[in-house]
């Protein structure tokens, strides 16, 4: 990869995985922050941090049971889930001054929220204006459910046109009925069946992008380490190289509940669990597997793996640590939300540092 935000240390260096996973996301090492003006304002970033402009050109065409956007933190007045972008021409102007500002700063494009490919002229407006700033991110993620790039798959030539590193496209199970018992499109995606999913993830594989397949553990999918081998080597049969299996994030006692939070604790699998068992204190990897090392954030842990022709990684985060992290005077991350407000956080209230819709 030509940018990782995160640190990588090699099998050999990490004699004693349990240490690791007991610190997890602690075990990051901080790069000395920089200060830049932002909004007439003075801000500490750390740098490599990740910017997102919070896709949310139309309500989500699905309904997935571990939606964090759904999820209300206690210090939150709103959810920007709730709020659609508005006056596209506006929207893209103010996204436009944010990018000159950041001019020269060591920043990576995560292109979150909800599902930025629900709205392809929007999403080819966006990837022209990436196009137009071509040497400002390192680093090119989009994270999809792949509902656009099924029904829209020019899209799929214009992420490359763009230079995107990579599509990190969710599914939680190749079944297609079990997967829609998490995961719940709207009737009118095509996506949502197995066939149109493999046939979107080969396009994408044909395009020459990166692809990841990303599985959220739970009790409803993929629970177990057997349940994690089937999926590997249905994805490997379909030629991907690389899966994550992302636990359901750690939500300590931050958020309102609702409908999310109460799934998520019923349904959480622990992705400890399956590194114990992956890769135990004493002894050896598990049989067909090879530990290849740990990566590691201000709010995340992962370990990476290797099946057969497949990277895995199994990854653990921690939403307290991301608001400990964002709330200690230098900001980890930017989201543009569709107000136009630039924010170190993802909630549209909370670190505030200025509205781009005017000049």
């Amino acid at each position: 990869m030509s940018f990782r935000p995160n640190q990588f240390r090699h099998a050999s260096l990490v004699p004693s995985p349990g240490e690791y996973r007991e610190g997890r996301w602690r075990t990051f090492e901080p790069r000395a922050p920089v200060e830049k003006v932002l909004r007439g304002q003075r801000f500490l970033l750390r740098p490599g941090l990740t910017f997102t402009p919070y896709a949310n050109p139309t309500p989500c065409n699905a309904h997935c049971s571990f939606c964090s956007e759904e999820l209300l933190r206690l210090d939150a007045t709103r959810l920007s889930a709730k709020t659609p972008i508005g006056a596209h021409g506006r929207y893209f102007a103010g996204l436009a001054r944010a990018w000159q500002e950041l001019a020269g700063f060591e920043l990576g494009l995560s292109l979150s929220g909800l599902e930025a490919t629900s709205d392809p002229a929007w999403m080819s407006r966006l990837l022209t204006l990436v196009r137009a700033h071509d040497t400002l991110f390192a680093e090119r993620v989009l994270y999809t459910n792949g509902s656009g790039l099924c029904t829209a798959p020019a899209l799929i030539d214009a992420l490359a046109e763009a230079h995107f590193d990579r599509v990190e496209l969710s599914r939680v199970h190749f079944d297609e009925r079990v997967n829609h018992l998490v995961m719940r499109f709207d009737a009118d995606q095509p996506i949502r069946t197995r066939t149109a999913f493999e046939a979107t993830v080969r396009q994408v594989l044909a395009a020459g992008l990166e692809l990841k397949l990303v599985c959220i553990l739970n009790t409803q999918a993929v629970a177990s380490v057997e349940d994690v081998e089937r999926y590997v080597g249905e994805a490997e049969a379909l030629g991907v190289r690389r899966v994550v299996f992302r636990g359901l994030s750690e939500l300590g006692d931050l958020y309102r509940d609702n409908r999310e939070t109460r799934w998520m604790a019923k349904h959480r699998v622990p992705v400890r669990a399956l590194m114990d068992v992956l890769l135990p204190e004493e002894g050896e990897p598990r049989a067909g597997w090879t530990f290849e090392g740990v990566t590691s954030g201000y709010y995340y842990y992962n370990e990476v793996y290797r099946r057969r022709g497949v990277e895995v990684v199994l990854e653990g985060a921690s939403y307290v640590a991301h608001l400990d992290g964002v709330q200690g005077g230098v900001l980890q991350k930017l989201v543009f939300h569709s107000t136009g407000d630039l924010c170190g956080d993802w909630v549209p209230n909370a670190q505030v540092i200025g509205n781009y819709f005017e000049p």
